[in-house]
């Protein structure tokens, strides 16, 4: 199958690249490299460099590649940079996603699937962990984006007959991330304690995330393409893990201790969160694999070698 993955230098983009040639697709990788990593790509993959921005750009892409099946993860993923620049928060992942759409539709892509965010979504939760009937309430302009595409992804199948998948990630981690995005804590975290320097913790550190290893993600991404209709999945474990919790467990697989310093919470982000993934299993037959552990040392291991 020929897919275009945006966003494919990223973080999760390049680990569902990576995963996507294993199984025998054809592969091409739009990213503005701004965020993405050139060393991410595989040999293997076609790239096209662009911003979602460019309308006529994106269209000749399209066209050039054919694809039968769009993921899109390219974005603007920091939760705060969105509630500081909404307006530039919007030009990228409302329009940019939008004239992907378009083109998309345009071509006859046959499926479009989108990661979007549970935890942004949803906001501050009602039920936890958070089905995904649960209402989408955002509280940051990122969440607003995000439900927005939701929205015209509903349009485009209407209208156009283009299928989609949407799949609320939790907080995705692991080998290749950077700092950005609310699973960059571990990260963050990473780099401080291997560099000799002093963690941050916002708030009192009882925040709390579901973490979902990146492998793991990219397994779902490989399981639904060509999914025949209609579908929204939360992606993630269920499980709750306080930001305190999480610097414990890294601090255990460290030769060394560091107290963090605390500073005052951020705007815009949830106190809880933590997604219902029953509907991944009954429709997918399948939960994520790795462990919270197994996966903080995996991530921890990586970025040794990086840093060294």
């Amino acid at each position: 199958m020929r897919v275009l993955i945006t966003g494919g230098a990223g973080f999760i983009g390049s680990a569902v690249q990576d995963i996507y040639l294993q199984a025998g697709h054809e592969v091409a990788i739009l990213d503005n490299f701004t965020a993405g990593n050139p060393a991410y790509v595989h040999p293997q993959s076609r790239v096209y460099q662009a911003d979602l921005r460019e309308a006529d750009r994106i269209r000749q892409i399209l066209q050039d590649w054919r694809p039968a099946v769009i993921s899109h993860h390219a974005a603007q993923i920091d939760v705060r940079q969105s509630v500081a620049q909404p307006v530039t928060d919007a030009q990228i992942n409302i329009l940019g996603s939008l004239n992907l759409l378009a083109a998309a539709a345009e071509v006859g892509v046959e499926q479009f699937i989108f990661a979007s965010s549970g935890g942004a979504c949803y906001g501050e939760l009602q039920q936890i962990p958070a089905p995904e009937t649960h209402p989408l309430q955002p509280i940051s302009p990122y969440g607003i984006a995000k439900v927005t595409v939701e929205h015209y992804l509903h349009f485009y199948y209407q209208v156009h007959g283009l299928r989609y998948v949407i799949l609320r990630y939790a907080n995705v981690y692991g080998p290749r991330q950077g700092i950005t995005g609310e699973a960059g804590v571990i990260t963050a975290f990473i780099t401080a304690l291997l560099t000799g320097q002093t963690p941050f913790i916002y708030g009192q550190g009882t925040q709390t995330r579901d973490y979902v290893y990146v492998e793991d993600v990219a397994q779902v991404n490989l399981q639904i393409l060509g999914w025949p209709e209609p579908l929204t999945l939360n992606i993630g474990t269920g499980q709750e893990t306080s930001v305190l919790t999480l610097y414990e467990l890294l601090q255990k697989l460290m030769p060394t201790k560091t107290e963090p310093r605390f500073l005052p919470e951020r705007l815009g982000e949830t106190s809880r969160s933590a997604l219902d993934v029953t509907r991944m299993r009954q429709v997918l037959g399948w939960q994520p694999q790795t462990p919270l552990v197994q996966g903080l040392q995996a991530t921890l291991d990586w970025y040794r070698q990086v840093l060294n």
